[in-house]
């Protein structure tokens, strides 16, 4: 996997830099063709122009000098301009003078042009001229690939010239191939040479992530506090070695927590069930027993299968939590009259340890959420506070608008939670009072350490959160708050 990833990103980096080295050594080239060709252009150009100004400076020191075709020999044989040869003809394109290099009758001809074979086309030359200045035309010749010719129109006294300056690019077409031959054999070579390096790069750079990989493919559920090699550097590799051991950190937690649960379910589980079956043994040893203690031993095995039946049907529920499946069903139903009828249904639970109980509750609190679960929640936090409040003390639940969301606020006196418990009275089958029969724990709620837990997941299935805002001598104080847009 990391050896296709490495050459991917090799290939990926050989083909942008394909790209890039094209597009430069294309522009590249490009621009030197175009400066090599305005530099020829240039300097045929200032070559014409000298000819044409010496023409008229031997005119200017000699004014009775007639301009014949004789003169502008005699100035072009000694006018001599490196790779330059110049050619002058009249109105008609008739030639006038050549340049020696040009004479065909001539052995020291340099270029070889034969004007004469019309090599150089006469007919072109008055189209490339303009009215006050020149142009350029290029001709290609039996011998030279590409010649260049700029001609010049000048007009002097007695008649009117055309001045042409003749130079061929065989060395800046020369210079142009040995260029194009470079670029294509350093391209190919400096793209390999690149590849090799950045399959190199690429590699070291995903070292780490196969470091990582490998330590990652020995970790198991029976060893997840162990964690993959993080590096040094502060990179995006790092970043990741930080989320997987984040997330090595949480499923660690997932874990140990799941061990924990199944190990108090079993425990909670363990104790009414060998309770039911004590029971029924006991009643079968005897061949005869009375009435009376068939009763009271079925009244044990049922009140143990009903706490059995509430540890199950809580497990579900929470089970259903983690799920994601937890609200079944949702309608508008006013808090107010859920929290009374809450407050109501456990007057007898109240009674019965002495205490006073408390009702301010806001009307007209419309609330939009599954009226089962809201009403569980509240008799959870109810029946919660009844259990654990001093006799003769007193319970109190509010429920008022405040601030956009919904609180709901039990408080009762008595004893308050420890501030070692505290952390922890929401997770499951945690009870801080341990000492509380099953029997006893029962008659007033799950006796499983579930309430809370159960309690605080409908609370965030709704949208809102459970807490302990105060435990002190006074009383403990557990707050609801739901939003009141909660749809």
């Amino acid at each position: 996997m990391l050896s296709s990833i490495r050459i991917k990103l090799t290939l990926w980096y050989a083909a942008v830099l394909a790209l890039l080295l094209g597009v430069f050594t294309l522009v590249s080239y490009f621009a030197l063709d175009r400066t090599v060709r305005q530099i020829a252009d240039d300097s045929i150009e200032d070559a014409a122009t000298a000819l044409v100004e010496t023409l008229r400076a031997q005119k200017r020191l000699n004014e009775e000098m007639v301009l014949t075709d004789e003169t502008i020999r005699e100035t072009i044989e000694d006018f001599r301009f490196q790779f330059i040869v110049f050619a002058v003809f009249d109105e008609n394109s008739r030639s006038v003078a050549v340049s020696p290099r040009l004479d065909p009758d001539r052995a020291s001809r340099l270029v070889p042009f034969n004007l004469e074979a019309g090599e150089i086309p006469k007919e072109g030359l008055s189209a490339a001229v303009s009215e006050n200045e020149g142009g350029f035309l290029t001709v290609t010749t039996a011998n030279e690939p590409e010649v260049r010719i700029f001609v010049r129109r000048a007009s002097f006294e007695s008649r009117t010239l055309l001045v042409a300056a003749i130079r061929p690019l065989r060395s800046q077409l020369e210079l142009l191939g040995s260029v194009r031959l470079f670029i294509l054999a350093g391209f190919p070579f400096a793209l390999v040479l690149s590849s090799i390096g950045g399959y190199y790069l690429a590699g070291k750079s995903l070292r780490p992530v196969g470091e990582m990989a490998e330590k990652a493919a020995q970790i198991t559920s029976s060893n997840l506090s162990e964690r993959v090699p993080r590096g040094s550097a502060e990179d995006e590799l790092a970043e990741l070695a930080d989320a997987f051991n984040g997330m090595l950190v949480r499923l660690e937690t997932a874990f140990e927590q799941q061990r924990r649960f199944m190990a108090d379910a079993s425990h909670e589980l363990r104790t009414p069930l060998a309770i039911v079956r004590g029971e029924s043994e006991v009643s079968l040893q005897k061949d005869e027993r009375s009435e009376d203690e068939y009763r009271e031993s079925l009244d044990v095995i049922r009140l143990e299968a009903a706490r059995l039946s509430r540890i199950v049907e809580d497990l579900f529920l929470l089970a259903k939590a983690d799920a994601g499946g937890f609200i079944s069903k949702r309608r508008s139903f006013y808090l107010d009259e859920t929290v009374t009828e809450c407050a109501r249904a456990v007057r007898t639970l109240v009674d019965e340890k002495g205490l006073e109980m408390k009702v301010d509750v806001e009307e007209g609190l419309a609330f939009k959420g599954d009226e089962a679960l809201i009403r569980r929640l509240i008799l959870n936090l109810l029946d919660n506070a009844v259990k654990y409040s001093a006799a003769e003390g007193s319970v109190g639940i509010s429920c008022v608008r405040m601030n956009g969301s919904f609180k709901i606020e039990v408080a009762s006196t008595g004893s308050p939670i420890p501030e070692a418990d505290r952390p922890h009275i929401f997770d499951r089958f945690f009870r801080v009072d341990k000492a509380r029969s099953h029997q006893s724990d029962y008659a007033h709620g799950t006796g499983a350490g579930l309430g809370l837990s159960i309690a605080s997941s409908i609370a965030q299935a709704h949208g809102g959160t459970l807490e302990l805002v105060s435990s002190d001598e006074s009383e403990t104080r557990f707050r609801v708050t739901l939003p009141a847009n909660h749809s």
